[in-house]
């Protein structure tokens, strides 16, 4: 069987200067995961593959080093947080990406990555962990530390200004 040719981008598509593209397959837009989105979860998700690098400087990727600061969602969800959030945790529900570090507390972005776990959706195999979700609420000793933390530097900030 002779090998097929590696197919290139159509002239009516395009790559950024930067090279990158988001590649969504067939496959994932027959699931049922993918069919539970919304449009704009969709698009949302395009956009954490448009962040995606496969190969970097250093020959690694960054598929779980993956965030969302203020700056860039503020601009695309017209700085309605609740929406963004709810976007974001229907990408986690339907197992599509995962949260790796979980930073609010600590005012920095969460840090997501991509996940497998969208082609066991609507599966008994189907099992989402408490760590790959964003917190609701439910604070670990982790994060109430932090939370000390940033208000005992808030504190000594407004003390030492009196």
């Amino acid at each position: 069987m002779a090998k097929q040719a590696k197919r290139g981008h159509d002239d009516f598509e395009d790559i950024g200067k930067d090279g990158k593209f988001a590649k969504v397959t067939k496959g994932m837009m027959d699931s049922l995961a993918w069919q539970k989105l919304t449009m704009q979860q969709m698009a949302l998700y395009l956009l954490f593959k448009i962040k995606y690098t496969k190969n970097n400087a250093k020959g690694t990727d960054n598929r779980n080093d993956i965030s969302f600061p203020k700056s860039e969602w503020s601009k695309l969800y017209h700085n309605n947080y609740v929406t963004f959030a709810r976007d974001i945790d229907a990408l986690i529900s339907v197992g599509l990406i995962r949260v790796v570090q979980y930073q609010q507390n600590m005012q920095k972005p969460t840090i997501y990555g991509f996940s497998t776990k969208w082609k066991l959706y609507g599966t008994d195999k189907f099992v989402l962990e408490i760590n790959e979700m964003r917190s609701k609420r439910t604070l670990t000793k982790e994060h109430r530390e932090n939370l000390s933390m940033a208000a005992k530097k808030t504190n000594s900030a407004r003390h030492s200004k009196i």
